[in-house]
């Protein structure tokens, strides 16, 4: 890691690296992603199901294993953007343990039924007695984190991951309520407490599962 990546990541708790994926190996794994989307259920190999059932091609959801349909998607998991991060967090012992491809589309006419569907979450909640999150001669150890490389732009507006920078440092317990209507709450669009990350084609964005984070509509 690089003396900025470490500082901003351990006050943020996140990282958005612009830019990583470019050009012909991009094109790829878009084209390898759309192929996966978009292959019957039933001609896909073993395993390369999708959640929620009974979706049909290219309307939304999560594919599983979607870094494993191909090469050039494999690739994405040891990318040279992330690689020496994910080195250092684990003290040169990284574990994958599951990687999924999400579809979303941004529907401007729909009317959301929540903004907030995906709940805030962190590692606290839950399973916090085996997530750590320390430094030590100068490194950063983060046992738990996510990679999420993306494959489209995401535009201001668009919704998509929200999160509450600072947050994995937190001591105290998050307010269940905390994005309910009412004078406890916050709506997480105008309010400057949380930050909807926006990457294009190509970014990186990692967190640390102590993070505070959500998916806004």
């Amino acid at each position: 890691m690089t003396p900025e990546q470490r500082y901003l990541f351990d006050v943020t708790g996140y990282l958005h690296i612009k830019g990583a994926v470019k050009g012909e190996a991009l094109k790829t794994a878009q084209v390898a992603v759309d192929r996966y989307i978009h292959t019957p259920v039933d001609e896909r190999p073993e395993g390369f199901t999708t959640r929620p059932r009974d979706l049909e091609p290219g309307k939304g959801g999560r594919y599983e294993h979607g870094f494993a349909f191909d090469r050039s998607l494999e690739a994405m998991t040891v990318h040279p953007a992330i690689w020496p991060l994910i080195k250092e967090f684990t003290f040169d012992k990284p574990r994958f343990v599951t990687g999924t491809l999400t579809l979303q589309q941004h529907n401007p006419d729909r009317q959301p039924v929540e903004t907030n569907p995906a709940g805030l979450h962190c590692a606290r909640e839950g399973r916090h007695w085996l997530t750590r999150y320390e430094i030590k001669n100068s490194h950063i150890y983060c046992n738990d984190f996510v990679a999420f490389f993306y494959l489209t732009d995401v535009q201001p507006g668009d919704g998509g991951l929200i999160v509450i920078p600072g947050s994995h440092k937190s001591k105290f317990e998050r307010p269940e309520d905390l994005l309910t209507p009412g004078p406890d709450g916050i709506d997480p669009e105008p309010d400057d407490v949380f930050t909807n990350i926006t990457p294009k084609a190509g970014d990186f964005v990692l967190i640390s599962e102590l993070l505070t984070h959500g998916v806004l509509r």
